[in-house]
């Protein structure tokens, strides 16, 4: 944790960062209860009333995150939409290039 910033890498290559700036005005929490459902490394720091982890960097790092995505989701709908994840997605740009039909995602939304 960097100062406002919680930021660490997951299995996949990717990183979750939480800007811890947004949470303690945060009512609902939701991060932590979608990421308690899924047996995740989120807590909630009561002291501070922001989002925590339960286990080491490395632990996370190898596997402590399943990279469910809900913590996200729920700070968007529910939160403060204070959560970024950023996954590595082989071969996307090249998927989407391949397709016949119109899509919706553009890269850099």
């Amino acid at each position: 944790m960097t100062g406002n910033v919680l930021l660490f890498n997951v299995r996949s290559g990717g990183s979750i960062t939480i800007d811890l700036s947004q949470c303690g005005a945060c009512e609902t929490k939701a991060c932590v209860e979608a990421c308690a459902v899924q047996g995740g490394p989120l807590v909630l720091d009561e002291g501070r009333g922001v989002p925590s982890l339960r286990w080491p960097l490395e632990e996370i790092e190898r596997g402590g995150c399943v990279e469910c995505l809900g913590c996200e989701l729920d700070c968007e709908l529910y939160g403060r939409q204070a959560i970024t994840i950023v996954l590595p997605l082989e071969r996307f740009d090249e998927y989407i290039d391949s397709l016949t039909e119109p899509v919706v995602y553009k890269q850099g939304w």
